[in-house]
């Protein structure tokens, strides 16, 4: 029953995609979202819906831009139906708004130009959901040596494009990627060893709330509460274990980055405390642990610029100095975390009492199973400790806990510079740095070569987010465009000639030579003057090409309507004003749907006779037929003569015959008053007028005999 549910909800996410891939465009995409990023979660807000930021590139013209969503799965999120995103976006980017429900959802965007779509594109997962940052030692980020089991849903999301494992950046991290947690993953960006439990809670949560869930791990194996509040001050601070000296603002730094750059974009519910392990062996103090959890929190409150993120505070201090010597607990620390935790107006909330849990772990400390081989005792642990965290993050907390909402993302705008050789791009002031893809650091750069531009901004706090993308796909000014139809070109009156370029992405604008008002725009355009003619390119952003070599166009004049007369007394004929055309003429007769060519045409049967010119003008072995206008008359069959000699007497050089019925076979001979032969001619078939020629013959009278198969006719002529 299931899948008959799902399957109309599929099929019309997936004729989003069809739509567009069944669509023919450019090369170049005409649109194209460039945020969100594909499965990007946002944390929804209080009343569980998120409005989210939709921008992208385009090098259409356009009208406005649309855009709508639709839930991957049906139950899995809230239609929102077609509106406006943005109304004449310029420079080549538009952005606007959509606000969501909490769910999974396919968006697509559309630009429309007078009601017609010339563009779209899809993108086929965004999510509004639940987004945790996880922060703590081992047991929050997890042993690659136990991996944990994957995700079962695909809404259980990590970022997995950016590795602080062995790098130690304290700088901005790359642009996130986002995957569905599985149990090979490399790092739960920006330092989470494995799955670990994340993936077994992100399918409880998924399943409690029907929406996405996106953990970031910034937890760190081994670390005390003060490497922590060291590295937050900015000292240096060694591992207890074994001495080492952590990297500068380490571990501090990654959840400070967490929060600033991914918090900050796509907003945070709470952060998941899960430490206590090293602090329990080492018998840190009631009163340090707390002060100094206390001062993280208020550090990173102070390092986003006040920003309020709830803690939820496992009480956990289990451990064992040894995998061969029996665990125990510390309460000195879990009554300093209680304590934090009954702090008046701190933003904490009680996480889970991880202590009793799994009292005979595999190690002591770790929720494992006795062995690396142990799969089962640690898939049994790992559960444990997920649905405990699961339990904590109840309907209570979901309804207490206010969560951060994402930044909104920076305008930016690009424009052709007055040289018409670059395009600058710009950003808001009023932030306190700019870091561009170029590495410069103003809020507007200038650029001329083909490329991605976007930048990083911060405000006062150090709080960063991406701005939109800005595309060049070629140089900022335009190439010079080239008509394919080059040279002479020429087209008949009644008709126009389409001169084009190979479509790109500049829109281009035709001129006649002489005038500076464009005649149409686009790939292509139909004329119907003659002149010579030339076309431009201007992208997006408004740089605009030189001018093409010019092509020039011949536009023939009209040919006069044929009149119709008759040629003799079973045939018409047709002729045209003009001369010198070497026309032809397509005749149509009574009841037939083909056309016959012929100078004259022999009149079978009474009824309407049509004809029309035919000629073919030559230019530079370019050949092209054009057409008169039809002329129709009616015609009646000569009913009273089978054969007619004509004209007789004679006129001239010729006399000619022509018979009602075709004559197979006929024979035709001339004697003169006496009965001599003067000359005789044949033809297959007669079914035309046929000539004889008398311009040789003396004045006087003879006789003409025609025969063949059914016909004998004999009769006297005058040759004048």
């Amino acid at each position: 029953m299931r899948y008959r549910i799902i399957l109309p909800v599929v099929a019309k996410a997936l004729l989003l995609i069809c739509a567009l891939s069944s669509t023919v465009f450019s090369q170049i995409p005409p649109i194209k979202i460039t945020s969100p990023t594909f499965q990007a979660v946002y944390q929804r807000d209080v009343i569980g819906q998120r409005e989210i930021s939709v921008s992208g590139t385009f090098n259409v013209t356009m009208d406005k831009i649309e855009v709508r969503a639709v839930p991957v799965i049906q139950g899995q999120g809230i239609d929102t139906p077609w509106q406006t995103l943005q109304s004449a976006p310029k420079g080549g980017v538009f952005t606007g708004t959509i606000k969501l429900y909490g769910g999974w959802y396919t968006i697509e965007v559309r630009a429309l130009l007078d009601g017609k779509i010339v563009g779209r594109d899809v993108l086929s997962r965004v999510g509004v959901g639940e987004v945790f940052i996880i922060a703590g030692q081992s047991n929050a980020q997890g042993l690659r040596a136990y991996p944990g089991p994957s995700a079962e849903d695909d809404r259980v999301l990590y970022i997995s494009n950016y590795n602080n494992d062995t790098h130690d950046f304290l700088t901005d991290p790359v642009p996130p990627a986002f995957d569905k947690i599985n149990s090979n993953l490399g790092i739960m960006s920006p330092r989470g060893q494995s799955a670990w439990c994340w993936g077994l809670l992100g399918d409880m949560l998924v399943r409690k709330l029907n929406v996405p869930v996106l953990f970031i791990n910034t937890a760190w194996e081994g670390t005390a509460i003060e490497n922590w509040s060291a590295s937050a001050r900015g000292e240096t601070t060694k591992n207890k274990y074994g001495g080492f000296v952590y990297p500068p603002q380490m571990p501090y730094a990654n959840l400070r980055i967490a929060a600033r750059n991914y918090g900050n974009q796509y907003g945070v519910r709470a952060i998941l405390w899960m430490q206590g392990e090293a602090d329990a062996l080492f018998k840190t103090p009631t009163a340090f642990y707390r002060d100094n959890l206390q001062y993280i929190m208020n550090r990173l409150g102070l390092e986003t610029g006040g920003k309020r993120i709830t803690w939820v505070i496992a009480r956990t201090s289990r451990t064992s100095a040894g995998s061969d010597i029996a665990s125990s607990i510390n309460p000195a620390i879990v009554a300093a975390q209680n304590a934090v935790l009954e702090t008046p107006f701190n933003p904490t909330y009680p996480g889970p009492e991880t202590d009793p849990l799994v009292p005979d772990r595999g190690d002591g400390t770790h929720f494992v199973g006795k062995s690396t081989s142990d799969t089962e005792g640690t898939l049994a642990a790992l559960k444990i400790l997920a649905n405990a965290w699961n339990e904590t993050l109840g309907a209570d907390f979901f309804s207490t806990v206010p969560p951060l909402s994402p930044a909104p993302v920076p305008t930016i705008s690009a424009n052709c510079v007055a040289e018409n050789n670059a395009v600058t791009i710009t950003l808001p002031t009023g932030y306190s740095s700019y870091e561009w893809s170029t590495g410069e650091r103003s809020s507007t750069i200038r650029v001329s070569s083909a490329g991605t531009y976007r930048a990083t901004v911060k405000d006062d706090a150090g709080n960063s987010i991406l701005s939109s993308v800005v595309v060049l796909e070629n140089d900022a000014k335009p190439v010079k465009p080239t008509i394919a139809q080059q040279g002479q070109q020429q087209a008949c009156a009644d008709s126009t000639f389409q001169f084009s370029v190979s479509d790109g992405s500049d829109i281009y604008s035709w001129y006649k030579e002489g005038s500076n008002t464009a005649i149409a725009t686009g790939a292509a355009a139909r004329i119907a003057e003659s002149g010579n003619y030339y076309v431009k390119g201007q992208n997006v952003f408004g740089c605009i090409s030189e001018n093409s070599n010019s092509s020039s166009l011949i536009i023939r004049e009209k040919i006069s309507k044929p009149v119709i007369e008759a040629s003799g007394p079973f045939s018409i004929t047709a002729k045209i004003a003009e001369t010198g055309l070497n026309e032809e003429y397509l005749w149509r007769r009574p009841d037939t749907e083909t056309d016959t060519i012929a100078d004259i045409i022999k009149i079978l049967k009474s009824g309407v006779y049509s004809t029309k010119a035919k000629v073919e003008f030559n230019l530079n072995n370019n050949v092209l037929t054009c057409y008169s206008d039809t002329v129709a008359h009616e015609f009646k069959t000569n009913e009273e003569n089978e054969v007619v000699i004509y004209p007789n007497p004679s006129q001239d050089t010729y006399v000619y015959i022509e018979s009602r019925d075709n004559i197979k076979n006929a024979q035709i001979t001339l004697f003169d008053i006496f009965g001599r032969v003067v000359s005789t001619s044949s033809t297959a078939l007669l079914d035309s007028r046929l000539q004889i020629n008398v311009g040789t013959l003396s004045t006087g009278k003879y006789i003409i005999r025609v025969t063949g198969e059914g016909q004998s006719l004999t009769k006297q002529i005058i040759i004048r």
